[in-house]
């Protein structure tokens, strides 16, 4: 009964951060679009939003 308890919690916890977009995803160079004002002030910018380049 705990067991199931504890992994419906954490589903539950993972399933908020998807949806809320909080998950990373590493970002390429070829994802990148160029920034307008007002963009993300740090990182670089995707379709998708905006985060850390990935280095390799």
């Amino acid at each position: 009964m705990r067991l199931a308890t504890v992994t419906a919690a954490v589903l539950s916890l993972c399933v908020s951060l998807v949806s809320a977009g909080v998950v990373t995803i590493p970002i390429k160079q070829d994802q990148v679009v160029e920034k307008s004002d007002g963009d993300c002030f740090f990182g670089v910018v995707t379709p998708q939003g905006c985060g850390p380049l990935r280095s390799s």
